[in-house]
């Protein structure tokens, strides 16, 4: 039985969002699942239902997707470097991959600026930034109208640093 009390944490475990997990705790404080179909007819769907939200159960189900998937880039990493293969890649780039980079940070294209956003969060979080006491240079990098000139306020920090 899921009550307010024994339910941990109730997540989607498949891609059709047709079955629900629930962790639940028991008398002898251990921990067990109990999967539920996601039918509104179900009795055990409509005493969750009365505990967590539909809202709530899919983002649980985001956040462990998202989490995962965090772990499982990590792991990919881990056992890259242990095998040689990041250096390989890096010695094997390809050569649009310059031609990309250069028009990403000298076009004016409002795709690229679009991307401009997501340039800044990645320049924030580097350490040699995060750990930068300019606080002009960092402003500059948030007031950035193009790639180019966040990467030059950027490299003005890095040359600090060195």
């Amino acid at each position: 039985m899921i009550t307010k009390d024994n339910l941990i944490s109730a997540y989607f475990i498949d891609n059709e969002r047709k079955n629900i997990e629930c962790l639940l705790k028991s008398d002898v404080d251990k921990v067990y699942t109990q999967i539920i179909p996601f039918d509104v007819k179900n009795d055990m769907y409509k005493m969750l239902m009365e505990i967590v939200s539909l809202d709530d159960i899919h983002e649980v189900t985001y956040e462990k997707k998202k989490e995962e998937r965090k772990i499982f880039e990590q792991k990919v990493k881990e056992i890259a470097k242990k095998e040689g293969l990041i250096k390989q890649i890096i010695e094997n780039v390809d050569p649009d991959f310059f031609k990309l980079l250069f028009d990403f940070l000298l076009s004016d294209k409002q795709e690229h600026i679009d991307r401009l956003f997501n340039f800044k969060i990645f320049i924030f979080e580097q350490d040699v930034v995060k750990n930068s006491k300019n606080e002009t240079a960092k402003t500059a990098i948030r007031k950035s109208k193009t790639p180019l000139e966040a990467l030059d306020n950027f490299i003005v920090i890095w040359k600090e640093s060195n």
